[in-house]
């Protein structure tokens, strides 16, 4: 039980699915389990008030742990590159291999390389992300539109989450909602490229000038543009039922994140996210028009990456004019 007066900080995400224990013991074996680390963890003061609670995700190879606990003293041995980011409480204060670091919530995150993390929390809530050196160096290039694009992955950083006017804190936390939003469906998250969401986040902390959008690459505008635009509206096409990230349309087309923006809207007056929403909605339309008395709406909602079904017969109206129970409806009066 934590002391009187007190309680622990929210988790990042998975409230409604946390492991809570008083153990020490079970709180290092759980860290060990879900992201691969050899952890020790020692309470502050009254070992008989300790407390802790953790959540933890799998998207696509990358690890998401979040922990909330009373005071302890921590030692960690990482045999992989990760990201810190205080979620509630007190701050990251830490030695990351014979560096200390502090990172306060709201303000800082943290980029730690492998090795060792000393140090000492008092109540707090940490989201901790594993992440793949060679995944962050393709993203890295997809963003600034540079093949020598550098990332210094060998030293630990504390890293301001106010970039150019943007706050990644809020992202990532609005991430961290999207994960819960897809509660039991394991393959949501997956497809709705959470994790290609964080890596962006982090390598815009990682080098801030990914945002300026430099220079595609030296690709044109106009006609260069357009062709690259329609690579991209070809692969979304042929990808409608798998996994469309930004960083893919950015690898593809060889311009930023930005011009890409600016291309979808002069050509079609819409955002690539609109514009992939609404090619998945006739696809599912035309399908719909055309199944089977076994297809259901909401199979083939998710097999278009919609795991909201609210959300998608809100969009599918404003879209078409009447809900998909209706247009399946006319489709099987029709075959009477």
């Amino acid at each position: 039980m934590s002391e009187p007066g007190f309680s622990l900080p929210a988790l990042a995400f998975g409230e409604k699915s946390k492991i809570v224990t008083n153990s020490l013991t079970s709180m290092q074996e759980q860290v060990a389990r879900s992201m691969g680390w050899n952890a020790e963890y020692d309470a502050v003061g009254d070992k008989s008030a300790f407390s802790t609670q953790q959540s933890s995700a799998l998207v696509r190879g990358m690890r998401l742990t979040t922990i909330s606990h009373t005071p302890v003293r921590t030692r960690v041995s990482a045999s992989g590159l990760s990201f810190y980011m205080p979620f509630g409480g007190g701050p990251i204060q830490s030695n990351v291999n014979g560096k200390d670091v502090l990172c306060e919530v709201g303000k800082h995150g943290l980029f730690a390389p492998e090795g060792d993390r000393i140090g000492v929390g008092q109540y707090r809530s940490t989201l901790m992300v594993s992440l793949e050196a060679e995944r962050l160096r393709h993203v890295a290039r997809s963003m600034t539109g540079r093949s020598d694009a550098q990332l210094d992955l060998d030293v630990p950083a504390v890293l301001s989450l106010k970039v150019g006017g943007i706050d990644v804190d809020q992202i990532i936390r609005a991430a961290c909602r999207t994960l819960d939003a897809c509660g039991e469906n394991p393959g949501a998250a997956e497809a709705l490229a959470i994790d290609d969401v964080f890596y962006r986040a982090i390598c815009v902390l990682l080098i801030p000038d990914s945002l300026s959008a430099p220079n595609d690459r030296g690709r044109s505008n106009g006609a260069g543009n357009d062709r690259q635009l329609e690579e991209v509206c070809q692969y979304i096409q042929a990808n409608l039922t798998g996994r469309i990230t930004m960083t893919d349309l950015e690898s593809i087309s060889g311009l930023s994140a930005r011009s890409l923006q600016y291309a979808f809207r002069r050509r079609f007056d819409c955002s690539p996210v609109t514009w992939i929403r609404n090619a998945r909605l006739d696809a599912i339309r035309k399908r719909l028009m055309e199944a089977s008395d076994q297809e259901s709406i909401t199979g083939v909602a998710v097999a278009f990456s919609f795991s909201n079904p609210g959300h998608f017969s809100k969009y599918y109206f404003e879209r078409y004019g009447e809900y998909p129970s209706q247009t399946l409806a006319a489709r099987r009066s029709r075959r009477r």
